[in-house]
């Protein structure tokens, strides 16, 4: 806090304990008597064993902002200057009066380190003032691995990268995603998706149409017709014909069709756009037709004389609603029986017009272009050990609602649904086996359902084991239970209601049980608010260890605004408004409701005046005290999984040795008992971790 005051004990310096390759930070404040300015910040390296020196490059300086709390979580919080963002130190600074200038200073100790004792200094300068700060690293006899064995899931929207970072083009955007994801991987946590701007591109042949879907309802012949349906009050929503069909100049065509509307009256359009030698649509060649609509099918047809001379191809397209451009009608239609072709006879050129196309006839192709550089860069290099698999075609919803899934225009529940589905998925399974990332995956469909939601959750999920039986099933729960546990291999449980008993019992079956924190639980048990202290986050892993979590999960890691407060064009400032609004579950437009300040929101970016700063920044994300907290719980889990291997593989003539250090991973009641009654002290996690790094050092001597 800003004005905190000092310690009440004197230390003559700073002590540090670290293993190689983990990250250890510490805080330096600064509270001089008078101004001071031109502030300077300098590190110098920290001299080791045998001449071995950890460059200052190893060594980051940050700045320790603050948020306006205005409105507190809950009874937890208060009102006031709350410590948060982490924006680099990036020159000379002024330091005020009787007012507390905290430097978050990290260190990285190199995984090629010699361990052994290392000694430095933090050079602070202003004018003529000067002072230094000692510095002693006790660099331990082990290595973090490069690999995280806390699996994970972070939201990472680049639409919010686009917005706040000014991006325009597709390379930018890459670019600062990149940055993004760098950053996670050093703080041990997986995007959630971070092939999202790399996605598998999927088309199905021989469908004949797109945007609609195939339908038994009541079809004017045979046993399917196209339903499109319009519920969306920004975008048009059309059923498109998938395949141009060459047309002669001047040759009259006439195209015929059957509709019904879902009201009566209702205008829809029919479109044939018309396509140069190049298939360059020409906008002034249309020929649309807006029709009255009826309950019941009803015949219509656009006649046209003769297309333009340069006209080669034409598309056809029908909108169950009048087309305006905005998309601001709404409605539903049915189509069915359509025919193209010269007006003087010589059959239709349009296939598929009867809606009766086998599926049997189609095939699935998936091409994995974009999907493998991203996943070469993300699971290969960087090492992410999760990611959301993004598939077409599955239902989606929550505890609010729901949807059944459609795949090429055929409903979830039909014949044709699942065979094309069984085709796809199993290709997916396939390739991710060949690239070795089957494992990795999983599939996150459906979000806290609740019991009136599990026949729906279940008909999905078994949809899913029998296309591709070995891709990972996930799902969220608020109200866990094993009536919907078995139907997917990974359970991720709302904090406060996991019930390590049946995590034992499930997980002896093979299940996998993570773990997330979100708008709840709340206080007293470990959150992830900014008003609540930050030592929760780094019990959050030390607790999933206990409890046998093989994961943790936050919806979101950057929300910055929420569009039912803040309007289009207005964004929200999370530099200076902390709090996460509600965003959907039926919120009003314009309604304040709350879920928590800093709930989904651990990075910030790097504007800080955004919507008034049109500056275009290409850089990374600005850290936050509660992500650094976190990235310290995780690496505590390092050494939590690495002495239980060490007392795993301990010789026999060792195994009292290994038998003793084995007490530690049974965490004790000092840290905490349970997720609501846990130690505020970090101190009492450091003796405990600095226990273990003893334990390692004397199994790796006794090998």
């Amino acid at each position: 806090m800003k004005n905190g005051p000092a310690p009440r004990t004197a230390s003559p310096g700073v002590s540090l304990f670290a293993a190689r390759n983990e990250y250890e930070p510490f805080l330096l404040v600064l509270k001089p008597n008078q101004r001071l300015d031109r502030v300077r910040v300098d590190c110098g390296p920290l001299a080791g064993p045998d001449g071995v020196v950890i460059d200052p490059s190893r060594i980051s300086v940050c700045h320790v902002g603050s948020v306006n709390v205005t409105v507190p979580t809950d009874e937890a919080g208060a009102a006031g200057e709350w410590p948060d963002p982490l924006p680099p130190y990036e020159g000379p600074f002024t330091a005020w009066p009787g007012e507390n200038q905290p430097l978050w200073i990290t260190v990285f100790v190199p995984a090629d380190a010699p361990a052994g004792d290392y000694a430095g200094r933090i050079f602070l300068s202003a004018g003529a003032w000067k002072f230094e700060v000692p510095v002693s690293l006790k660099v331990w006899g082990f290595t973090l691995p490069r690999e995280s064995h806390v699996r994970s899931s972070f939201g990472t929207s680049t639409g919010f990268m686009r917005l706040y970072h000014n991006l325009e083009t597709k390379e930018e955007l890459e670019q600062v995603a990149d940055l993004y994801y760098r950053n996670l991987r050093d703080h041990r946590v997986a995007p959630r998706d971070p092939m999202e701007l790399y996605p598998m591109k999927v088309s199905v042949k021989g469908v004949g149409w797109r945007g609609g879907e195939f339908t038994g309802e009541l079809p004017h012949s045979g046993k399917r017709a196209v339903k499109a349906a319009d519920d969306s009050i920004s975008a048009d929503v059309e059923v498109i014909y998938e395949n141009r069909i060459p047309v002669t100049p001047g040759t009259p065509y006439r195209m015929t069709w059957w509709a019904r509307t879902a009201a009566a009256g209702q205008k829809y359009t029919a479109l044939i756009q018309g396509y140069n030698a190049e298939g360059v649509w020409e906008p002034a060649w249309n020929r649309l037709s807006l029709a009255d609509g009826s309950l019941k099918w009803k015949s219509d047809s656009i006649e046209v004389a003769g297309f333009a001379p340069e006209t080669r191809s034409v598309s056809v397209h029908f909108f169950p609603v009048f087309r305006d451009g905005r998309g601001s009608a709404t409605g539903t239609a049915f189509f069915d029986d359509v025919s193209f072709g010269p007006a003087a006879g010589g059959g239709n050129l349009l296939s598929g017009g009867d809606m009766e196309m086998d599926p049997a006839g189609m095939s699935v192709e998936v091409d994995w272009t974009e999907f493998d550089r991203g996943a070469r860069r993300y699971l290969d290099e960087l090492g992410f050990n999760a990611f959301d698999l993004r598939l077409e075609g599955l239902g989606a919803g929550s505890f609010y609602s729901r949807e059944k899934g459609i795949f090429a225009g055929f409903r979830q529940g039909t014949p044709a649904y699942d065979s094309l589905m069984s085709r796809y998925l199993g290709q997916v399974e396939k390739h991710l086996e060949e690239n070795r990332w089957l494992g990795k995956e999983y599939i996150y469909w459906f979000d806290e359902p609740d019991p009136k939601d599990y026949p729906f959750v279940r008909e999905g999920m078994l949809n899913i084991r029998k296309a591709a039986p070995r891709l990972t099933r996930f799902i969220t729960e608020h109200r866990p239970g094993p009536d919907i546990m078995d139907v997917s291999e990974v359970s991720c449980t709302i904090f406060h209601r996991v019930d390590p008993k049946i995590v034992a019992e499930l997980g002896a079956k093979g299940r996998e049980f993570w773990s997330y924190l979100c708008t709840g639980p709340k206080a007293p048990w470990v959150t992830l608010f900014i008003d609540h202290p930050a030592v929760n986050l780094r019990l959050w892993p030390w607790m999933s260890y206990r409890f046998g979590l093989k994961g943790i999960l936050v919806w979101e890691a950057m929300y910055w605004t929420s569009h039912n407060v803040y309007p289009e064009g207005r964004p929200q400032n999370p530099w200076t408004d902390p709090m996460s609004y509600t965003s959907g579950y039926g919120t009003p437009y314009g309604e304040i409701r709350y879920w928590g300040n800093g709930d989904g929101r651990f990075i910030y970016p790097p504007n800080r005046n955004v919507g008034v700063d049109k500056a275009k920044y290409l850089g990374g994300p600005v850290n936050s005290v509660r992500w650094e907290i976190l990235r310290e719980g995780l690496e505590d889990y390092e050494y939590l999984w690495l002495l239980e291997r060490a007392v795993r593989d301990a010789p026999d003539g060792e195994k009292p040795l290994a038998a003793g250090a084995c007490e530690l991973l049974d965490v004790p009641a000092a840290m905490f008992v349970s997720g609501q009654e846990y130690t505020k002290d970090p101190r009492v996690i450091l003796e405990h971790r600095r226990k273990i790094a003893l334990a390692l050092e004397a199994l790796a001597k006794a090998r």
